[in-house]
């Protein structure tokens, strides 16, 4: 992926929400659910998600990708950094499903927009 990251997200002021969960979940359910974390810049969620990867790594069999270009493969210690800035930055989800040696992790990154969250509107707004 190229250092230039697209400017989607700057251009609708987006955010993201990260949810961490057990049970898989659709965007529109997880609107109603308070976030794990607020991202503010795509770097800030490519970096939760290593914080989630490195978190759960001893107990990592493999993940599974679901991405806008299809799903990825990989296994414990292997991670593609700039693909997540690259989604995020161009407004798009992302989404891991993290099978351990004690059950499914399912980590959700989603955009969002301030009309779709007015409660943080200001934190988008301010933080570029």
């Amino acid at each position: 992926m190229s250092h230039d990251l697209p400017t989607r997200w700057v251009e609708h002021e987006l955010h993201w929400h990260a949810h961490r969960s057990e049970r898989s979940s659709s965007a529109k359910l997880r609107r109603t659910y308070d976030p794990d974390a607020v991202l503010l810049t795509p770097q800030a969620g490519a970096e939760w998600i290593a914080e989630q990867l490195t978190r759960y790594s001893a107990e990592t069999i493999a993940i599974e990708w679901r991405t806008p270009w299809g799903v990825a493969l990989d296994g414990p210690g292997v991670r593609d950094a700039a693909r997540d800035r690259h989604a995020l930055a161009a407004g798009l989800s992302v989404d891991a499903l993290i099978a351990t040696t004690t059950g499914d992790l399912h980590l959700h990154i989603d955009p969002h927009t301030p009309e779709q969250c007015p409660h943080h509107k200001s934190q988008a707004t301010f933080t570029v």
